[in-house]
């Protein structure tokens, strides 16, 4: 095998990863939406479209498997990250869950930058 094929192969198993468990993020959020006291409720759909997201975009950049696509799933994450710094100040449990996506979000967006690098050639 040649160093590059060995590369890339290094490359698809962190994708694999990386993917695998915002994957598996996506579905603890649906098993949430459905633990939900009541279904109706505003964490019970908060869950849903998180969970959703989190499924769409591992099977998209799992395709995509290009570092432009993971740049944008980098970006899509740390945007995540910020829109959760005002819920986090409410305090209770939108606060608890806002902290919970910050860091969530916040660890997604690194390892996807991880999977980028520097951008530099070698």
């Amino acid at each position: 095998m040649s160093r590059q094929r060995a590369v890339r192969a290094a490359l698809m198993q962190r994708q694999t990863v990386v993917e695998g468990v915002r994957a598996g993020l996506g579905v603890a959020h649906l098993a949430n939406a459905r633990r939900a006291v009541d279904a109706t409720s505003g964490t019970a759909a908060f869950h849903r479209v998180l969970g959703a997201r989190h499924l769409v975009q591992a099977v998209l950049l799992l395709r995509a498997g290009s570092g432009n696509a993971h740049t944008l799933g980098a970006a899509i994450d740390a945007g995540h990250a910020v829109t959760m710094l005002p819920l986090m100040l409410l305090g209770g449990r939108w606060g608890r869950i806002g902290t919970r996506q910050f860091w969530l979000a916040t660890g997604l967006a690194v390892a996807e930058i991880a999977l980028v690098g520097t951008g530099r050639k070698r």
